[in-house]
């Protein structure tokens, strides 16, 4: 599995032309804590392609430099990758202990009631098998 993930500003036209987009964000705060706790409800994906090849594009993501410009992932960054067809179709990753992991159920990882994310880059995403 080779993964590309393109640098692009996410507007009508691109998402359009391209099956799937990722969204990176990375924590720039936090917020004051409040004493209302949110309940996060499980969030996974509905099954399809993403879903079927999630353990190479990890094992890829880990491997390889997959983004078209110059970034290094700090703990807590946050990768989206989506089915723009689909849109229950959708694969959430976190930057934790040095790697990639899949991030199942929503805020398991994360601290949402807290953390401050924003978003770093966005673009396209090509997903290839190897030849």
């Amino acid at each position: 599995m080779k993964i590309l993930l393109e640098e692009k500003l996410l507007g009508t036209h691109s998402k359009k032309n391209s099956k799937y987009y990722w969204i990176l964000e990375t924590i720039t705060g936090k917020n004051e804590h409040s004493e209302d706790s949110l309940d996060y409800f499980p969030s996974s994906s509905e099954k399809g392609y993403i879903q079927d090849v999630k353990e190479e594009i990890l094992k890829s993501i880990n491997s390889e430099h997959p983004f078209s410009f110059p970034y290094t992932p700090k703990e807590g960054d946050y990768l989206s990758i989506k089915n723009n067809l689909r849109k229950q179709e959708y694969l959430n990753l976190i930057f934790v202990n040095n790697s990639w992991i899949e991030e199942i159920f929503m805020c398991s990882y994360r601290d949402c009631d807290n953390d401050v994310y924003t978003t770093i880059k966005t673009g396209v995403a090509f997903l290839t098998q190897d030849i």
